[in-house]
Protein backbone atom coordinates (compact mmCIF):
# COMPACT_ATOMS: atom_id res chain seq x y z
CA UNK A 1 0.00 0.00 0.00
CA UNK A 2 1.19 3.54 -0.60
CA UNK A 3 -0.11 6.85 0.61
CA UNK A 4 -1.84 9.26 -1.77
CA UNK A 5 -0.82 12.79 -0.71
CA UNK A 6 -3.23 14.49 -3.14
CA UNK A 7 -6.32 12.67 -1.86
CA UNK A 8 -5.13 13.45 1.67
CA UNK A 9 -5.18 17.17 0.88
CA UNK A 10 -8.56 16.94 -0.86
CA UNK A 11 -10.12 15.31 2.21
CA UNK A 12 -8.59 17.73 4.72
CA UNK A 13 -9.45 20.81 2.63
CA UNK A 14 -13.17 20.04 2.86
CA UNK A 15 -13.05 20.78 6.59
CA UNK A 16 -15.18 17.67 7.20
CA UNK A 17 -12.37 15.17 7.67
CA UNK A 18 -9.82 16.30 10.23
CA UNK A 19 -8.62 12.90 11.43
CA UNK A 20 -6.81 11.85 8.25
CA UNK A 21 -3.42 10.17 8.21
CA UNK A 22 -1.33 9.08 5.24
CA UNK A 23 0.86 6.07 5.94
CA UNK A 24 3.68 5.17 3.57
CA UNK A 25 5.64 2.18 4.86
CA UNK A 26 8.55 3.04 2.56
CA UNK A 27 9.31 5.95 4.90
CA UNK A 28 9.78 3.60 7.86
CA UNK A 29 13.23 2.29 8.71
CA UNK A 30 12.67 -1.20 7.32
CA UNK A 31 9.93 -0.22 4.82
CA UNK A 32 7.30 -2.08 6.82
CA UNK A 33 4.24 -0.99 8.78
CA UNK A 34 4.94 -0.46 12.47
CA UNK A 35 2.81 -1.51 15.43
CA UNK A 36 1.76 2.13 15.75
CA UNK A 37 0.74 2.15 12.07
CA UNK A 38 -1.39 -0.98 12.55
CA UNK A 39 -3.10 0.46 15.63
CA UNK A 40 -3.99 3.61 13.69
CA UNK A 41 -5.25 1.61 10.72
CA UNK A 42 -7.43 -0.74 12.78
CA UNK A 43 -9.17 2.09 14.63
CA UNK A 44 -9.98 4.04 11.44
CA UNK A 45 -13.50 4.18 9.99
CA UNK A 46 -12.17 3.90 6.45
CA UNK A 47 -9.03 2.32 5.06
CA UNK A 48 -8.25 3.94 1.68
CA UNK A 49 -5.72 1.97 -0.33
CA UNK A 50 -3.85 2.94 -3.49
CA UNK A 51 -2.09 0.00 -5.10
CA UNK A 52 -0.32 -1.08 -8.25
CA UNK A 53 -0.49 -4.66 -9.55
CA UNK A 54 2.86 -5.57 -8.00
CA UNK A 55 1.67 -4.65 -4.49
CA UNK A 56 -1.88 -6.02 -4.69
CA UNK A 57 -1.05 -9.15 -2.59
CA UNK A 58 0.20 -7.02 0.32
CA UNK A 59 -2.73 -4.63 -0.12
CA UNK A 60 -5.18 -7.51 0.10
CA UNK A 61 -3.46 -8.89 3.19
CA UNK A 62 -3.69 -5.50 4.90
CA UNK A 63 -7.37 -5.15 3.97
CA UNK A 64 -8.15 -8.59 5.40
CA UNK A 65 -6.31 -7.79 8.64
CA UNK A 66 -8.27 -4.55 8.87
CA UNK A 67 -11.59 -6.35 8.47
CA UNK A 68 -10.59 -8.88 11.13
CA UNK A 69 -9.86 -6.08 13.59
CA UNK A 70 -12.63 -3.66 12.58
CA UNK A 71 -15.83 -5.36 11.45
CA UNK A 72 -17.62 -2.05 10.86
CA UNK A 73 -14.85 -0.38 8.85
CA UNK A 74 -14.85 0.00 5.07
CA UNK A 75 -11.99 -0.74 2.67
CA UNK A 76 -11.85 1.48 -0.43
CA UNK A 77 -9.31 0.65 -3.15
CA UNK A 78 -8.19 2.69 -6.15
CA UNK A 79 -5.57 2.59 -8.88
CA UNK A 80 -5.01 0.92 -12.25
CA UNK A 81 -5.28 -2.67 -11.03
CA UNK A 82 -8.55 -2.16 -9.17
CA UNK A 83 -9.97 -0.17 -12.10
CA UNK A 84 -9.37 -2.94 -14.62
CA UNK A 85 -10.14 -5.86 -12.27
CA UNK A 86 -12.90 -4.55 -9.99
CA UNK A 87 -14.62 -7.91 -9.50
CA UNK A 88 -11.39 -9.56 -8.43
CA UNK A 89 -10.59 -6.67 -6.08
CA UNK A 90 -14.07 -6.82 -4.53
CA UNK A 91 -13.32 -10.32 -3.28
CA UNK A 92 -11.69 -8.52 -0.33
CA UNK A 93 -12.51 -4.80 -0.69
CA UNK A 94 -15.84 -3.09 0.02
CA UNK A 95 -15.63 -0.43 -2.71
CA UNK A 96 -13.46 0.12 -5.78
CA UNK A 97 -12.92 3.65 -7.07
CA UNK A 98 -12.31 3.40 -10.79
CA UNK A 99 -9.96 5.75 -12.62
CA UNK A 100 -9.64 9.24 -11.05
CA UNK A 101 -10.78 9.48 -7.45
CA UNK A 102 -10.48 13.22 -6.81
CA UNK A 103 -14.25 13.84 -6.97
CA UNK A 104 -15.45 10.30 -6.44
CA UNK A 105 -13.89 9.81 -3.03
CA UNK A 106 -15.58 12.84 -1.46
CA UNK A 107 -19.00 11.89 -2.80
CA UNK A 108 -18.49 8.26 -1.80
CA UNK A 109 -17.65 9.11 1.82
CA UNK A 110 -20.59 11.50 2.10
CA UNK A 111 -22.98 8.78 0.94
CA UNK A 112 -21.43 6.10 3.16
CA UNK A 113 -21.93 8.35 6.18
CA UNK A 114 -25.68 8.20 5.53
CA UNK A 115 -26.33 4.97 3.65
CA UNK A 116 -25.15 1.38 3.93
CA UNK A 117 -24.47 1.07 0.21
CA UNK A 118 -23.21 3.84 -2.10
CA UNK A 119 -25.80 3.50 -4.85
CA UNK A 120 -25.67 6.15 -7.54
CA UNK A 121 -22.08 7.32 -6.91
CA UNK A 122 -20.39 7.61 -10.30
CA UNK A 123 -17.10 5.85 -10.88
CA UNK A 124 -17.37 3.09 -8.28
CA UNK A 125 -17.97 -0.64 -8.00
CA UNK A 126 -19.12 -2.27 -4.77
CA UNK A 127 -20.47 -5.42 -3.16
CA UNK A 128 -23.91 -5.93 -1.70
CA UNK A 129 -23.76 -9.40 -0.21
CA UNK A 130 -22.85 -11.75 -3.06
CA UNK A 131 -23.87 -9.25 -5.73
CA UNK A 132 -21.52 -6.77 -7.40
CA UNK A 133 -22.67 -3.42 -8.78
CA UNK A 134 -20.80 -1.20 -11.23
CA UNK A 135 -22.02 2.40 -11.28
CA UNK A 136 -21.57 4.45 -14.45
CA UNK A 137 -18.18 5.97 -15.18
CA UNK A 138 -17.36 9.41 -13.85
CA UNK A 139 -16.17 12.09 -16.24
CA UNK A 140 -12.43 12.74 -16.04
CA UNK A 141 -11.28 16.05 -14.59
CA UNK A 142 -10.78 18.95 -16.98
CA UNK A 143 -7.47 20.80 -17.22
CA UNK A 144 -9.05 23.62 -15.21
CA UNK A 145 -10.16 21.23 -12.48
CA UNK A 146 -6.70 19.66 -12.35
CA UNK A 147 -5.18 23.11 -11.95
CA UNK A 148 -7.48 23.90 -9.04
CA UNK A 149 -6.69 20.77 -7.02
CA UNK A 150 -4.94 21.44 -3.68
CA UNK A 151 -1.22 20.99 -3.22
CA UNK A 152 -0.52 17.36 -2.21
CA UNK A 153 0.20 16.77 1.46
CA UNK A 154 3.66 15.19 1.31
CA UNK A 155 5.32 14.24 4.57
CA UNK A 156 8.52 16.09 5.44
CA UNK A 157 10.19 12.67 5.45
CA UNK A 158 9.97 12.41 1.65
CA UNK A 159 13.48 12.99 0.36
CA UNK A 160 12.32 13.40 -3.24
CA UNK A 161 9.37 15.59 -4.11
CA UNK A 162 6.93 14.43 -6.79
CA UNK A 163 5.08 16.96 -8.94
CA UNK A 164 2.62 15.98 -11.66
CA UNK A 165 2.03 18.60 -14.34
CA UNK A 166 -0.42 16.49 -16.33
CA UNK A 167 -2.43 13.29 -16.57
CA UNK A 168 -2.54 10.84 -19.44
CA UNK A 169 -0.54 10.33 -22.61
CA UNK A 170 -1.44 10.89 -26.28
CA UNK A 171 0.12 7.57 -27.27
CA UNK A 172 -1.40 4.12 -26.86
CA UNK A 173 1.47 1.64 -26.66
CA UNK A 174 0.18 -1.93 -26.45
CA UNK A 175 2.04 -2.80 -23.23
CA UNK A 176 0.93 0.28 -21.26
CA UNK A 177 -2.29 0.82 -19.29
CA UNK A 178 -2.06 4.63 -19.11
CA UNK A 179 -4.06 5.34 -22.27
CA UNK A 180 -6.80 2.93 -21.19
CA UNK A 181 -6.89 4.26 -17.64
CA UNK A 182 -7.26 7.88 -18.76
CA UNK A 183 -9.48 6.94 -21.72
CA UNK A 184 -6.99 8.20 -24.30
CA UNK A 185 -6.96 11.75 -22.91
CA UNK A 186 -4.12 14.11 -22.08
CA UNK A 187 -4.76 17.07 -19.78
CA UNK A 188 -2.21 19.54 -18.46
CA UNK A 189 -2.31 21.90 -15.50
CA UNK A 190 -1.59 25.61 -15.85
CA UNK A 191 1.98 26.73 -15.30
CA UNK A 192 0.85 28.99 -12.44
CA UNK A 193 -0.55 26.03 -10.51
CA UNK A 194 2.56 23.95 -11.17
CA UNK A 195 4.85 26.75 -9.99
CA UNK A 196 2.80 27.27 -6.84
CA UNK A 197 3.35 23.61 -6.00
CA UNK A 198 7.07 23.79 -6.78
CA UNK A 199 7.47 26.83 -4.53
CA UNK A 200 5.71 25.06 -1.67
CA UNK A 201 7.97 22.01 -1.84
CA UNK A 202 10.87 21.85 0.65
CA UNK A 203 12.64 19.19 -1.39
CA UNK A 204 15.92 19.81 -3.15
CA UNK A 205 15.19 17.01 -5.60
CA UNK A 206 11.98 16.93 -7.66
CA UNK A 207 10.74 14.11 -9.87
CA UNK A 208 8.13 15.13 -12.42
CA UNK A 209 5.79 12.15 -12.19
CA UNK A 210 4.07 12.73 -15.54
CA UNK A 211 3.87 9.73 -17.82
CA UNK A 212 5.16 12.09 -20.50
CA UNK A 213 6.49 15.48 -19.35
CA UNK A 214 7.09 16.92 -22.82
CA UNK A 215 3.77 16.42 -24.61
CA UNK A 216 2.78 20.09 -24.71
CA UNK A 217 6.19 21.46 -25.64
CA UNK A 218 5.05 25.06 -25.98
CA UNK A 219 3.73 25.27 -22.41
CA UNK A 220 6.49 23.07 -21.01
CA UNK A 221 9.10 25.42 -22.43
CA UNK A 222 7.33 28.35 -20.76
CA UNK A 223 7.35 26.43 -17.49
CA UNK A 224 11.07 25.73 -17.74
CA UNK A 225 11.77 29.40 -18.55
CA UNK A 226 9.86 30.46 -15.44
CA UNK A 227 11.66 27.91 -13.28
CA UNK A 228 14.88 29.60 -14.42
CA UNK A 229 13.68 33.22 -14.13
CA UNK A 230 12.06 32.67 -10.72
CA UNK A 231 15.16 31.06 -9.23
CA UNK A 232 13.77 27.56 -8.84
CA UNK A 233 16.59 26.01 -10.86
CA UNK A 234 18.94 25.46 -7.92
CA UNK A 235 17.28 22.09 -7.37
CA UNK A 236 17.79 18.83 -9.23
CA UNK A 237 14.94 17.84 -11.53
CA UNK A 238 14.17 14.45 -13.05
CA UNK A 239 11.97 14.22 -16.14
CA UNK A 240 10.17 11.25 -17.69
CA UNK A 241 9.99 11.82 -21.44
CA UNK A 242 8.90 10.34 -24.73
CA UNK A 243 11.89 10.32 -27.10
CA UNK A 244 9.86 12.33 -29.62
CA UNK A 245 10.15 15.35 -27.34
CA UNK A 246 13.82 15.55 -28.34
CA UNK A 247 12.82 16.62 -31.86
CA UNK A 248 11.40 19.80 -33.33
CA UNK A 249 8.85 18.05 -35.52
CA UNK A 250 7.01 14.76 -34.96
CA UNK A 251 8.37 12.89 -37.98
CA UNK A 252 11.61 14.70 -38.67
CA UNK A 253 14.99 14.11 -37.06
CA UNK A 254 15.77 17.76 -36.35
CA UNK A 255 16.80 17.95 -32.68
CA UNK A 256 14.98 20.54 -30.56
CA UNK A 257 18.13 22.02 -29.03
CA UNK A 258 16.18 24.83 -27.34
CA UNK A 259 13.97 22.42 -25.40
CA UNK A 260 16.88 20.22 -24.33
CA UNK A 261 18.92 23.25 -23.26
CA UNK A 262 15.98 24.52 -21.18
CA UNK A 263 15.66 21.12 -19.46
CA UNK A 264 19.30 21.39 -18.39
CA UNK A 265 19.29 25.10 -17.44
CA UNK A 266 16.15 24.65 -15.35
CA UNK A 267 18.07 22.31 -13.06
CA UNK A 268 17.65 19.10 -15.01
CA UNK A 269 19.83 16.24 -13.86
CA UNK A 270 18.31 13.22 -15.55
CA UNK A 271 15.84 12.16 -18.21
CA UNK A 272 14.01 8.82 -18.09
CA UNK A 273 13.39 7.65 -21.64
CA UNK A 274 10.96 4.91 -22.68
CA UNK A 275 13.11 3.45 -25.46
CA UNK A 276 11.47 0.01 -25.12
CA UNK A 277 13.65 -1.55 -27.83
CA UNK A 278 16.42 -1.09 -30.37
CA UNK A 279 14.77 -3.68 -32.61
CA UNK A 280 12.57 -2.27 -35.37
CA UNK A 281 10.25 -5.29 -35.43
CA UNK A 282 9.82 -5.20 -31.64
CA UNK A 283 8.87 -1.52 -31.68
CA UNK A 284 6.18 -2.35 -34.23
CA UNK A 285 4.88 -5.25 -32.12
CA UNK A 286 4.64 -2.98 -29.08
CA UNK A 287 2.73 -0.31 -31.01
CA UNK A 288 5.51 2.23 -30.43
CA UNK A 289 5.42 5.26 -32.69
CA UNK A 290 9.19 5.56 -32.69
CA UNK A 291 12.13 4.31 -34.69
CA UNK A 292 15.48 2.85 -33.69
CA UNK A 293 17.20 5.79 -35.37
CA UNK A 294 15.21 8.36 -33.37
CA UNK A 295 15.82 6.43 -30.15
CA UNK A 296 19.57 6.68 -30.68
CA UNK A 297 19.50 10.31 -31.84
CA UNK A 298 17.44 11.36 -28.80
CA UNK A 299 19.78 9.61 -26.36
CA UNK A 300 22.82 11.30 -27.90
CA UNK A 301 21.14 14.72 -27.89
CA UNK A 302 20.23 14.54 -24.19
CA UNK A 303 23.68 13.25 -23.20
CA UNK A 304 25.44 15.91 -25.27
CA UNK A 305 23.53 18.50 -23.20
CA UNK A 306 24.96 17.02 -19.99
CA UNK A 307 21.84 15.18 -18.84
CA UNK A 308 22.05 11.74 -17.27
CA UNK A 309 20.09 9.41 -19.56
CA UNK A 310 18.26 6.49 -18.00
CA UNK A 311 16.84 4.10 -20.59
CA UNK A 312 13.85 1.85 -19.99
CA UNK A 313 13.43 -1.17 -22.25
CA UNK A 314 11.12 -4.18 -22.54
CA UNK A 315 12.91 -7.40 -23.40
CA UNK A 316 11.49 -10.58 -24.90
CA UNK A 317 9.06 -9.80 -27.71
CA UNK A 318 8.40 -12.45 -30.33
CA UNK A 319 10.73 -10.48 -32.63
CA UNK A 320 13.71 -10.47 -30.23
CA UNK A 321 16.60 -12.81 -30.87
CA UNK A 322 19.88 -13.57 -29.09
CA UNK A 323 21.63 -11.45 -31.74
CA UNK A 324 19.27 -8.45 -31.37
CA UNK A 325 19.58 -8.51 -27.57
CA UNK A 326 23.36 -8.79 -27.72
CA UNK A 327 23.43 -5.77 -30.04
CA UNK A 328 21.13 -3.89 -27.65
CA UNK A 329 23.34 -4.69 -24.68
CA UNK A 330 26.46 -3.57 -26.51
CA UNK A 331 24.88 -0.26 -27.61
CA UNK A 332 23.51 0.42 -24.11
CA UNK A 333 26.90 -0.06 -22.45
CA UNK A 334 28.40 2.55 -24.76
CA UNK A 335 25.56 5.08 -24.89
CA UNK A 336 23.41 5.10 -21.73
CA UNK A 337 24.23 6.15 -18.18
CA UNK A 338 21.83 3.63 -16.64
CA UNK A 339 19.24 1.16 -17.89
CA UNK A 340 16.41 -1.12 -16.89
CA UNK A 341 15.81 -4.29 -18.87
CA UNK A 342 12.20 -5.07 -18.02
CA UNK A 343 10.56 -8.34 -18.93
CA UNK A 344 7.16 -7.85 -20.56
CA UNK A 345 4.58 -7.59 -17.75
CA UNK A 346 0.98 -8.61 -18.61
CA UNK A 347 -0.57 -5.68 -16.76
CA UNK A 348 -4.38 -5.66 -16.47
CA UNK A 349 -6.10 -3.49 -19.06
CA UNK A 350 -3.46 -3.50 -21.79
CA UNK A 351 -3.91 -4.73 -25.37
CA UNK A 352 -0.88 -7.03 -25.07
CA UNK A 353 -2.33 -8.68 -21.95
CA UNK A 354 -5.65 -9.33 -23.67
CA UNK A 355 -3.79 -10.86 -26.61
CA UNK A 356 -1.65 -13.04 -24.34
CA UNK A 357 -4.72 -14.20 -22.44
CA UNK A 358 -6.36 -15.28 -25.71
CA UNK A 359 -3.22 -17.23 -26.58
CA UNK A 360 -3.01 -18.70 -23.05
CA UNK A 361 0.60 -17.50 -22.72
CA UNK A 362 0.54 -15.86 -19.29
CA UNK A 363 2.60 -18.07 -16.99
CA UNK A 364 1.48 -16.77 -13.60
CA UNK A 365 -1.13 -14.61 -11.90
CA UNK A 366 1.09 -14.29 -8.80
CA UNK A 367 1.19 -10.51 -8.72
CA UNK A 368 4.28 -10.52 -6.50
CA UNK A 369 6.15 -11.40 -9.70
CA UNK A 370 4.76 -8.46 -11.70
CA UNK A 371 7.79 -6.25 -11.05
CA UNK A 372 9.38 -6.26 -14.50
CA UNK A 373 12.17 -8.65 -13.52
CA UNK A 374 10.35 -11.98 -13.95
CA UNK A 375 9.50 -13.51 -17.33
CA UNK A 376 5.74 -14.06 -17.29
CA UNK A 377 5.05 -14.87 -20.94
CA UNK A 378 5.43 -18.40 -22.29
CA UNK A 379 6.60 -19.48 -25.73
CA UNK A 380 8.53 -16.43 -26.95
CA UNK A 381 9.45 -17.19 -30.56
CA UNK A 382 13.22 -17.38 -30.19
CA UNK A 383 13.76 -18.38 -26.56
CA UNK A 384 12.44 -20.68 -23.91
CA UNK A 385 11.00 -18.65 -21.03
CA UNK A 386 13.87 -19.86 -18.83
CA UNK A 387 16.54 -18.86 -21.35
CA UNK A 388 14.94 -15.44 -21.73
CA UNK A 389 14.99 -15.00 -17.95
CA UNK A 390 18.69 -15.89 -17.85
CA UNK A 391 19.37 -13.52 -20.76
CA UNK A 392 17.74 -10.58 -18.94
CA UNK A 393 19.78 -11.30 -15.82
CA UNK A 394 22.96 -11.45 -17.89
CA UNK A 395 22.13 -8.16 -19.64
CA UNK A 396 21.76 -6.46 -16.24
CA UNK A 397 25.09 -7.91 -15.10
CA UNK A 398 26.76 -6.67 -18.27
Amino acid sequence: ARANPLLHSILVNTGKYEDVESINPNLNRDSKLTRKNFDRIFESDYLLLSSITRTIPQTRELAELYHENNSKGKVVVGGHHATFLPNETLEWADVVVRREGDKTLLELLEVLEKEKFPRGVKGISYRDGEEIFHEEDRELLTSEELSNLPIPNFSDEHKIGVVNTSRGCPHSCDFCSVAQFFEGTYRRRTNDSILDELKSSPNKTIFFGDDNFGVNKKETKKLLERIISEGLNSRQYYYQLDINSAFTFPRENSVDENFIELLKRAGGFSVFLGLESLNKATLKLYGKKATVERNKLAVNAFRDAGLWVHGMTIIGSDADTVKSLDETSEWVRKNLDSVQYFALVPLPGTPITKNMERQKRIISKDYNLYDGFHVLISRPNNFSSYDLQMKIIQMHKD
